[in-house]
């Protein structure tokens, strides 16, 4: 009975750990990682050169538009939200670009303090936003992250005061305090299950940690953001504790906030829900245009 219980046990660690994607992805994967994907969507692999680390990035559209750059969570890579490169709505108004953030995909790899370390991976994803802003005539650029990719967000845009146009978050927290390790990321840690879990969610596990020391240092930047943003959560998120519904509802500036609350969703909104972060990606557009935003 003991042994079931324990097996159990792990089983559900491995499974908490690792959902935010079906499969693990290491970073410094082959040049022809995500080719099929790529090809298929009309997109273009790239990448980036910062002080000798290389970040990888998949974009469509063009150059001269205002740009949306997706982000995505952990474990995970670019493809996550990568579908939407070929949303051809979006591509109409805005040149489209998912990133590799640092350690996964084709995306140079980190050692475990700077895996875990938001102003680390700000300081290598950071470039590529200027890069995208300056080569898009310093026209609206608009971040969409989902998970642990939601939390990026808006911390790339405290972390580079006046590049940022527009924030959406989905299912990421927000709240410093549900932001906290779970039980299940000590666990983790923690012989036998730290011999039971690959790499790659050995690697996840460690960037939780580093959120709620970025969620406290970005506490207050909310209300001098002046910049639209949008969050959006499923209510029987499993993952992500839906209170930050609240937080969003609660602590975000009202004038410049949107927040969308979705029965009976699971914290899987990029697979379930690409239309409507679709749609709220297409109204942030709209918003940095309006005079409600403008200098």
């Amino acid at each position: 009975m003991k042994n079931k219980l324990l097996l159990s046990v792990l089983a559900m660690l491995v499974l908490l750990i690792g959902a935010c994607a079906s499969a693990p992805q290491q970073g410094s994967a082959p040049v022809r990682y995500g080719n099929d994907l790529a090809a298929t969507l009309g997109a273009s692999l790239q990448s980036m050169s910062v002080a000798g680390f290389d970040l990888h990035y998949a974009e469509a559209g063009e150059q001269g538009k205002p740009t949306v750059v997706f982000i995505h969570g952990t474990p995970g890579s670019w493809r996550a939200l990568g579908r939407l490169l070929g949303h051809q709505d979006l591509l109409s108004q805005a040149r489209l670009v998912a990133i590799d953030r640092p350690g996964w995909g084709g995306s140079g790899l980190l050692d475990d303090e700077a895996q875990g370390s938001f102003a680390e991976q700000a300081k290598l994803i950071s470039p590529l936003l200027i890069k995208l802003k300056e080569e898009s005539g310093n026209k609206p650029l608009i971040l969409v992250g989902h998970s642990l990719g939601a939390s990026y967000a808006p911390y790339l845009a405290y972390s580079n005061p006046g590049l940022v146009d527009g924030v959406l978050m989905a299912a990421g927290a927000i709240d410093p305090e549900l932001g906290k390790p779970r039980w299940y990321n000590y666990a983790a840690n923690v012989w036998p299950v730290s011999r039971l879990i690959d790499a790659g969610l050995q690697k996840a596990n460690i960037e939780i940690w580093g959120v709620h020391e970025a969620l406290t240092e970005l506490e207050p930047w909310w209300n001098t953001a002046g910049i639209p943003l949008i969050y959006m959560q499923g209510e029987e998120d499993e993952l992500v504790d839906p209170k930050n519904l609240d937080y969003a509802e609660n602590f975000l500036p009202q004038e410049y906030t949107k927040v969308v609350r979705i029965p009976d969703q699971s914290h899987f909104v990029h697979r379930q829900q690409s239309g409507m972060i679709a749609d709220l990606t297409l109204e942030l557009l709209a918003a940095t245009n309006s005079e409600q935003y403008s200098d």
